[in-house]
């Protein structure tokens, strides 16, 4: 078949959720640096569109067919696909090529400092991972940040539904671009006012004539060219699931720092707009709910609903039981021996009495080498790497087939990635709804305030509706039935109160009551 027709399409897309394309670099305060063309502004490389767009279709004959096979009898791509670039100041224009901008200032200013996000792995009992080093950290690229790119499909006039299904697999709410896509990174949207199509029919010598005075050019004038037509993406394969929840009364998602106000507040971050058909970072902060602290949340609920319904708990007859012990008497003995309380022997005015009381309030179980060992073998039961623990995390399998687990080069294990998108959620952020909660640090020994321990948390109080929407690859409950009823009795737990969301949960904050569906 001749491959005289050539469909071009020229797409405006905007980034929903924030955008993180690793360039594989690290900065001096950032573990993970996004992409960056040669005037240092953010661009989404070719390569990573054409491997989702690959990746959305199931189709392995077309597969081949569209993007190329190896072998024998292998082919090339019948697909072009251009790097995304970024959209400038005045709204139309595309960055391409050495630029002469002005960072110091306006719009491009904002692209010198991008948004962070903290990030920390939780261990097994719901604690941040300090051992497995688990805290990082990542730039992004706002959220609300357009960006053009070019399709081009070299095929004949029978290629008209694969051009269809190529134009709308953008359009699939579960098309996701860059790291982070399972925890609410990479979200587009493409603005169909600003996106058209043409198809020139290269038999033609007209069409010949203007397909052969087209340029590589994002900024190449489509005022001829057709809008695209957008239709609704049946993705059967997914399932859906909303939950419109209220809080019931204070909830935090934590930034990590304080402000004037108190040590601990809420995390917020600004995006661009576009109500004027020009690009405005928002004046005001808005509430960020990260998908990360959600997913991490969720996650640990199924782990818990999958194990009770295997009966899989600790104490229980043919399941975990500690066979390491805690021998408190070796333990005082070694700290007597360590301070020698019978043989001293000082006068009563020794500063050395002082020195021996600072000693003992500040004593620590962490320091004693027998109650280090019985932790250890309490975490490593625990955890389940003992092969006889609780299943939990990574060794648990609904958490497994749920949201994915790493790589294994010691058991030669491949890694899966997670089949749960859930996307970043913003509110407006109003002063008015915020408390601070003024707390003390209390003395150990003394059950007291201990002086200078006064620390504050800013909290938030909302009023209005919030809607979590859930994604769920169908393969993640193929597998088991109970994988699929731990994890709708999860979205329930939060829908009745019984799960908290976001920090200090057990100070009462993070309840939220609503209702959920299934779609």
């Amino acid at each position: 078949m001749t491959n005289n027709y050539r469909y071009i399409a020229k797409f405006t897309i905007e980034t929903e959720t924030p955008l993180s394309v690793g360039s594989g670099n690290k900065g001096i305060t950032t573990d993970r640096l996004v992409a960056k063309d040669a005037n240092g502004l953010p661009y989404i490389p070719g390569t990573g569109l054409t491997g989702v767009l690959r990746h959305s279709f199931n189709n392995s004959n077309l597969i081949d067919e569209l993007f190329g096979s190896g072998g024998e009898n292998g082919s090339g791509s019948r697909l072009i696909i251009s790097s995304a670039l970024l959209v400038s100041d005045d709204g139309e224009t595309v960055i391409e090529g050495l630029r002469k901008i002005d960072t110091d200032k306006g719009y491009y200013s904002y692209f010198l400092k991008l948004p962070e996000r903290d990030h920390v792995r939780i261990n097994h009992k719901g604690a941040a991972d300090t051992q497995g080093h688990g805290k990082f950290d990542e730039e992004l690229v706002h959220k609300g940040t357009r960006f053009v790119f070019e399709v081009e499909l070299i095929g004949s006039q029978a290629d008209n539904e694969i051009w269809d299904q190529i134009i709308n697999a953008f359009t699939s709410p579960v098309f996701r671009i860059g790291a982070g896509t399972r925890k609410g990174f990479g979200k587009l949207k493409v603005i169909k006012e600003k996106s058209k199509q043409i198809v020139f029919d290269l038999t033609q010598q007209e069409h010949l004539k203007a397909y052969l005075q087209k340029t590589s050019s994002l900024n190449y004038p489509t005022t001829n060219w057709e809008e695209i037509n957008l239709n609704h993406v049946d993705i059967p394969e997914w399932k859906q699931y909303t939950l419109t929840i209220q809080p019931k009364d204070f909830f935090l998602f934590g930034a990590g720092f304080g402000d004037d106000d108190a040590d601990n507040t809420p995390k917020t971050e600004r995006y661009f707009t576009w109500a004027t058909g020009k690009p405005t970072l928002t004046t005001e902060d808005f509430i960020l709910i990260p998908a990360s602290s959600l997913k991490g949340t969720i996650s640990h609920r199924v782990a818990y609903h999958y194990n009770k319904a295997d009966g899989n708990a600790i104490g229980r007859s043919g399941q975990v039981s500690f066979q390491t012990t805690f021998n408190t008497e070796v333990a005082l003995q070694a700290l007597e021996s360590e301070l020698d309380i019978d043989n001293l022997n000082w006068p009563a005015d020794s500063p050395e009495w002082d020195k021996l009381k600072n000693r003992i309030e500040q004593l620590n179980a962490e320091e004693n080498e027998s109650w280090q060992n019985f932790k250890e073998a309490l975490e490593t039961e625990a955890s389940g790497e003992s092969g006889n623990g609780l299943p939990v995390g990574e060794n648990n399998e609904a958490v497994k087939a749920l949201f994915g687990f790493s790589k294994n080069s010691k058991s030669n294990i491949e890694g899966q990635r997670g089949h749960v998108i859930i996307s970043d959620i913003y509110l407006p952020l109003d002063t008015q709804n915020t408390k601070v909660f003024n707390h003390t640090k209390i003395d150990r020994f003394t059950n007291g305030t201990i002086d200078g321990a006064l620390f504050q948390e800013k909290a938030i109080r909302h009023k209005n509706e919030i809607q979590l929407e859930i994604w769920v690859h169908q393969d993640a409950f193929n597998k088991n039935e109970q994988i699929k009823i731990a994890f709708e009795e999860t979205l329930n737990d939060i829908s009745t109160g019984q799960l908290q969301l976001g920090g200090n949960s057990s100070k009462g904050h993070g309840v939220f009551k609503g209702s959920d569906k299934k779609n």
